[in-house]
């Protein structure tokens, strides 16, 4: 490739899903700067699925998460 590509991400947020998510069927979560600032959480069925980081219930789905992943 050409000195100015760079190595294409799988997934990355262009879009934010406004509406809010059932975190039940949420599963994982990962954070992403660019091209916006986002987490991308991911459902039970593996859709990924674009919010803005800075929503409430947002932080709240991730601490859920967290404690799920701790207690295994």
């Amino acid at each position: 490739g050409s000195a100015g590509s760079q190595p294409m991400r799988k997934f990355s947020c262009v879009d934010l899903s406004t509406r809010q998510l059932n975190i039940r069927n949420l599963v994982s979560y990962r954070k992403q700067q660019v091209p916006v600032n986002a987490t991308v959480f991911i459902t039970t069925k593996g859709i990924k699925i674009c919010v803005n980081s800075n929503q409430k219930w947002v932080q709240t789905a991730m601490k859920k998460i967290d404690q799920k992943h701790a207690i295994k």
